[in-house]
């Protein structure tokens, strides 16, 4: 990117977030949150290249105010996404027509790109297949010495903000716990010398601790925010997920991902999916906590290498893997005129 065009860069965030020391060399391009200044800079903004709406450059769930209204009117904005969509429906916010729509929609291959504009009603100008600037940075550290499992379910929607006690009380809960205690796993984990890692979703972190006396020698847990996400990807050798589009991520460095749907009909009842997760997904899919642990000592047994069909699926949802996803969208803006 032309130092030019640098300057009229900006990044807002809160600088008594942890998440601030990892981009403060780049202070003179950052603005404070909520301060005068992130006020002065969202009005009179050309683009707002963001993970999420336009509300959230302001405070979320807050009363309407004349700044928010304004940031709604006035908003131009490239969605980068949370990740790609394919196995959560979203169109009903972020579509075309929903409370939430964009402008531009990034997209990762012709396969996602055609879902956005079949399912959210996206002229296909505007869904630039472009791939995740975030992916640019993606690479493989994963180590010989040192073979782990990455364990990231998703979060559930009937969960969110519940008590411990009913959250315990919950197939979610009682699931994850099963496998983290399994003795044919912690069998196979010790004579292998490989480690199972749980991560939970951001929504769940407050749920931590209560998978805390399940760990083990070879099993444990990483609290929301002490590791970043993206370095567990990279170090990791295997995930085993649900539903989550952090699958893509690791498929994206041509790993293996396992997908463990023991709730599948009451997670497609609450959310859907784009593609049929029974025979589209790319990667084994387990329903049942035997069928799992059968499956990761099986990955274990073979290196934890991802299946040559599995890898052959992935590539679709992959137009590009290389280290240019990010100028390919500086790119595309340009030739927007933005």
């Amino acid at each position: 990117m032309p130092e030019s065009e640098k300057k009229n860069i900006f990044y807002i965030i809160d600088k008594n977030a942890p998440d601030y020391q990892r981009i403060k060399e780049y202070d003179k391009h950052i603005i404070q949150f909520m301060s005068i200044r992130h006020m002065i800079y969202v009005m009179a903004m050309k683009v707002c290249i963001a993970t999420d709406s336009t509300p959230h450059l302001y405070l979320w769930r807050t009363k309407p105010s004349i700044i928010r209204k304004n940031i709604k009117k006035r908003r131009k904005e490239l969605f980068l996404q949370h990740g790609v969509t394919a196995l959560k429906q979203v169109h009903s916010i972020f579509g075309a027509k929903s409370a939430s729509p964009m402008r531009y929609y990034v997209t990762t291959s012709k396969n996602e790109h055609d879902i956005i504009v079949s399912e959210f009603e996206y002229a296909p100008e505007d869904v630039p297949i472009v791939g995740f600037c975030r992916w640019d940075v993606l690479e493989d550290k994963s180590s010989e010495t040192d073979k782990f499992i990455l364990l990231m379910p998703t979060w559930r929607s009937w969960l969110e903000e519940v008590d411990d006690s009913i959250f315990v009380d919950s197939d979610y809960y009682k699931n994850y716990s099963a496998l983290l205690t399994d003795e044919r796993l912690a069998e196979k984990l010790q004579k292998s010398g490989t480690r199972l890692v749980l991560y939970l979703h951001p929504k769940f972190a407050e749920y931590t601790d209560t998978f805390k006396d399940k760990v083990s020698e070879n099993i444990s847990y990483v609290p929301f925010g002490e590791r970043s996400l993206n370095e567990l990807l990279m170090e990791s050798h295997m995930l085993i997920t649900d539903y989550s589009s952090v699958c893509w991520d690791e498929l994206y460095q041509n790993k293996p991902v396992l997908f463990y749907q023991f709730d599948y009909e009451r997670y497609n009842l609450a959310h859907g999916s784009y593609i049929n997760m029974e025979k589209d997904l790319p990667g084994d899919r387990a329903r049942d906590l035997d069928t799992l642990v059968d499956y990761i000592g099986e990955y274990i047994d073979n290196g934890l290498t991802i299946k040559p069909e599995h890898e052959a699926m992935a590539r679709g949802w992959f137009a590009y893997r290389d280290h240019s996803n990010s100028k390919r969208t500086f790119d595309f803006l340009k030739s927007q005129g933005l």
